[in-house]
């Protein structure tokens, strides 16, 4: 079985429920993970009940598809949400972001950096320039610092180029 169709499957059923699709994943031992978010207004409040709604009809539907796997999870993607489409960097505009980047882009790979916006097909961000000894600080290093505070520089880094990106918790 193909991860596309276990993705179209579970990307139909998700939306027919009313709830965004952030990422389906297999593991080791037949485990399939669904990671869920909610739409509009209500993002970001996914309940147990969300959970266990979509659970119970993702298992009729992947018995139905015939789908092999022993257990299915279904969650909230978390606070230190993965961002995969320039939809989800235009609906958390504002936040902080971890981005490694497949290609440098002006000698960079990895940085930190408020999304500002999108253009086209290119992600917009203020990233805080690297300190006297040439590194950035990491959100795990940084004690209570705002995403207004991190502005310093502009990016624009083509989607494309963006191997992986996640929302940093703002805790």
């Amino acid at each position: 079985m193909a991860t596309a169709t276990l993705e179209s499957i579970t990307r139909n059923t998700v939306d027919g429920l009313g709830f965004d699709l952030v990422e389906v994943e297999r593991a080791s031992r037949g485990l399939v993970r669904v990671f869920i978010d909610r739409r509009g207004s209500d993002a970001g409040t996914v309940t147990v009940e969300d959970c266990v709604t979509v659970s119970n009809h993702l298992t009729r539907v992947l018995l139905v598809e015939t789908i092999d796997y022993d257990r299915l999870e279904v969650s909230s993607p978390g606070l230190d949400r993965p961002l995969k489409s320039l939809a989800d960097f235009e609906r958390f505009a504002g936040q902080v972001a971890s981005v490694r980047m497949f290609a440098a882009i002006e000698a960079r790979k990895r940085f930190e950096g408020v999304i500002v916006r999108v253009e086209g097909d290119s992600v917009v961000f203020s990233i805080r320039p690297p300190d006297a000894a040439g590194t950035v600080k990491s959100a795990k290093s940084r004690t209570k610092q705002k995403a207004s505070e991190l502005v310093a520089a502009v990016m624009a880094v083509p989607f494309a180029n963006i191997e992986r990106a996640r929302l940093v918790p703002d805790i």
